[in-house]
């Protein structure tokens, strides 16, 4: 091998070495950001599975909507066969609209999911009545439409450009209505209009029988 050749290969494994070793501590950094989130993520649930009066007065404000989601969480794991018995229709309302969104996968899902997952589904007669309540209604023409659609798949009927359900979205497939509704989110600005909601409706989230062991943990904070 002659000198060009080696410091052609010594050059090209030292870029390789500094590549290794610049990737292996983004991942690092990764991993140790991925850990906070989850080490975040468990506290907040431990706090906010349970609900005491007031508990939504003092939270922080970004807490708001993630202090109820983990309330019904808490509610569904401890009546997982009929959980919805247990809900009120404020914890409804909330509780399907979380559903809705993690239908969504992170944004690699379909709102199809929404009506084709039984723990999910339960919610498509109520899913359009819930953001018309928030006063999110282009949301709710578009789930209207996205119910409708649901349906004709489901019922292999033919898709008619004059229904009237669809209205404005009668040429939507799954996948427009899923980029629609991830606009409509942000553009509606959907995540105040539930923070609204739950505040003018605190009382609705707050629960009645607190175990012991969750008492004392707070008593001890």
């Amino acid at each position: 091998m002659n000198l060009f050749d080696t410091v052609v290969w010594v050059c090209f494994i030292g870029a390789l070495i500094f590549v290794g070793f610049f990737f292996s501590k983004r991942m690092k950094a990764t991993r140790e950001l991925q850990k906070a989130a989850y080490k975040r993520k468990e506290e907040k649930k431990e706090m906010y599975s349970y609900l005491k009066p007031g508990t939504l007065d003092t939270c922080p404000r970004e807490d708001v909507v993630t202090a109820v989601i983990f309330h019904c969480l808490q509610k569904e794991e401890n009546n997982n066969e009929d959980y919805l018995i247990n809900f009120n229709d404020s914890e409804k309302l909330v509780y399907a609209i979380y559903m809705l969104s993690e239908s969504l996968e992170n944004g690699k899902g379909s709102i199809h999911n929404f009506f084709l997952n039984p723990s999910s589904r339960v919610f498509k007669d109520d899913i359009v009545g819930y953001f018309e309540k928030l006063h999110a209604f282009e949301i709710a023409d578009l789930m209207k439409a996205a119910r409708r659609f649901a349906e004709i798949i489901e019922n292999d009927e033919d898709d008619d450009e004059d229904d009237p359900e669809m209205g404005d979205y009668s040429r939507y497939n799954f996948a427009d209505f899923t980029h629609e509704f991830i606009t409509l989110v942000s553009s509606t600005d959907l995540n105040s209009k539930i923070e609204e909601f739950i505040l003018n409706h605190r009382n609705d989230f707050y629960d009645d029988n607190i175990p012991e062991t969750d008492l004392e943990i707070e008593g001890e904070e």
